[in-house]
Order: structure tokens, then sequence, then C-alpha cells
């Protein structure tokens, strides 16, 4: 008699030896580097084969879906990971060739995809190195196409990458346009600003990324949490070329914390004690952040209104900087308001 094995057991294998994959790292590849599965009616089929184009309507409508997960066989997760990143090198090195609305789209997912890779090994300097370079690449093409700003953040957020990878560069992103608009900084200051507050949040990646999805978190977790700015000093001190000014940025950058009523009242004493803002820059990357994390959303809540963000920045920021304040405001409403 032949030696058969059973569908059930063939599934029960699978199951020990595949791993999920993000389906947005396939997003902006053109073929499967390796055989790719999906899960329907609790089966494992295979979905795309090794080399095959990809079907990018078809990814899009998954997605749409809420089926995010793919899987892949243990051994074949660094393929993923190697043809994301050699995507990523390969468009950074072509920015300025090329649809530049296209180029800059692809560049900040394919970033956003190894930031994730980056959360997962902090500590691996390879990942490290690249994500740092490209995201410079990013701002030299930002800075020389001003005017795309808007269009690329609008279809960015459409994407709805996890928040804790997207929103340092939604608030990064916003800084390079107030930086520009303001025509108070050289384009190497705003660069440089640009990746500050760009890895501002790495110590985030002490806590898993799923962890953030929900509403309440161990009283551990909110300890590391609480620390995320030191920890992100540690993690990239003598790694990134970073001043000790840029390092006291990223320390400083959670002066204000959750966006509460605890927090107004709590501020509004800090404010008193002559407590608040450890800098002009500092203050700048922290109000980004706080409106970038405000118009996104949470699996725990919806996103606000740019208008309603600002309301929160006249209350942390309008007394102390009453220019800086308005210029801000007239910055959201030239260009993200009505549009």
């Amino acid at each position: 008699m032949a030696n058969t094995v059973s569908p059930s057991l063939l599934q029960n294998r699978l199951t020990y030896q595949v791993i999920p994959i993000s389906i947005r790292e396939l997003l902006f590849l053109s073929t499967a580097p390796c055989d790719i599965y999906g899960i329907k009616d609790g089966i494992f089929y295979r979905a795309l084969r090794r080399g095959v184009f990809t079907n990018k309507n078809l990814l899009r409508e998954l997605i749409a879906k809420g089926q995010i997960y793919l899987f892949v066989h243990r051994e074949d997760r660094s393929l993923i990971i190697e043809t994301v990143q050699k995507n990523l090198l390969q468009v950074t090195r072509s920015l300025s060739l090329g649809n530049p609305l296209e180029k800059g789209k692809a560049q900040m997912n394919l970033l956003t995809i190894n930031m994730g890779y980056l959360y997962q090994n902090p500590t691996d300097d390879t990942i490290l190195k690249l994500q740092h370079q490209c995201a410079k690449n990013l701002a030299y093409f930002l800075l020389n196409k001003i005017d795309l700003l808007v269009p690329l953040q609008r279809e960015y957020i459409k994407q709805k990458h996890h928040f804790v990878l997207a929103q340092p560069l939604i608030a990064s992103v916003f800084l390079i346009g107030l930086m520009k608009y303001s025509q108070l900084y050289s384009d190497q200051e705003i660069e440089n600003l640009f990746i500050t507050s760009y890895f501002k949040d790495i110590g985030m990646s002490s806590i898993p990324t799923e962890k953030y999805d929900q509403e309440e978190l161990s009283d551990k977790e909110k300890e590391i949490l609480s620390a995320h700015a030191t920890n992100s000093v540690q993690i990239l001190k003598g790694r990134l070329p970073l001043s000790p000014n840029h390092l006291s940025i990223i320390e400083h950058h959670h002066t204000f914390s959750l966006l509460t009523n605890k927090l107004q009242l709590n501020l509004r004493e800090k404010q008193k004690e002559g407590e608040i803002i450890a800098g002009f820059e500092t203050m700048l990357v922290t109000v980004m952040d706080v409106i970038s994390a405000m118009i996104t959303g949470r699996p725990f809540r919806k996103p606000t209104k740019i208008f309603e963000a600002l309301d929160l920045i006249k209350i942390l920021i309008a007394d102390q900087y009453p220019q800086e304040f308005r210029l801000i405001v007239s910055y959201f409403k030239n260009f993200f308001i009505d549009r």
C-alpha cells in the first residue's frame, strides 16, 4: 500500500512550519520571493507561488476585508525582509527619476515596513544604518519637492500602517513642512530635526507592537512606555550621528504625555512651576507628535480632526509661544484644512 499522509496531518505540520507576515510587506514587491500562504475557512492554502507577479489588486482587497496577515515558511522569512530592504534601497537611489509622487509614496511605505523590522531588532546596526540613510534621502527629497507634502501625507495615511510605526513619519513630515514654511531654518537644520523626530520613539520597541492595540497596559508595560524617550537615547547614542542637543530633544520630547483632561490640569501646574518644554525645537517636535497622534486612529479610539488637535495645542503652547502657535495654525490652515 502506498505511504500517504492525510490532509489534516499536512495542515497540522504546516501550522508549526509557517509564521505570519504583514500583507503590506508584499504591496511594493514585483514578484513573490517565496511561496505565500493564506487561510480560508481555517485551512492553509498557497495564495502566491514563488516567482509569480504579485497581484496588488488582490492584496488590497484582502486588506479591505481585514485579512492583513499571510504566512510563509520560517526559513523563508528572511527572503521577504531581504527583498523589501533591496526594494527600499533601489527606490531611495532613484527618487529623482520617474513620477515623484509615486516614488515618494513607495519610499515612505517601504521605510515604514523596514521600521517594523528595526522595532523587532533595535540593536541591529545594519537595519538601523539602512533606515537612517533612506530617511535622510527622503528628507532631502521632500525639501526639494515641498509641494508633494500634502498629497504624500494623505496617501500615506490611507495605507493604515500600525500607528506605532506610522506616527513618527507623519509627525516628521509635518515638521518638515512647518519649518520650511517658517523660513527660519536652513535645509540642513530641517533635515537634522527630521531625523531626530523620526527616530525619537525607537525606545517603544521594548514592548511588542501588538501590545499598543490594547487600551490598557500592565503596570510594567506602562512603566516601560513612560521611559521610552530615555530608552530611545540609549538605543541611538553612538550609533546615529546625532548631536547632544538632538539627543536631548529625544529625551524630552514626551513633555506632554497622554492627551487627557488630567494632562491639561497637570500642564497648567507645571507651567506655573516653570517646568515645561526644554527648548523651542523640542516644542516643535512635541507639538507635531501630539497632532499626528490625535489625527491618526487607534484600535480603541477614532482619529480627531485637525481643528480639535489645534485646540489642544493652544492649551499646550499658546501662552508661552504665541507667535509660534499662530505660525502652526497658519501652516495647517493653508495646507491641510479643507483640502
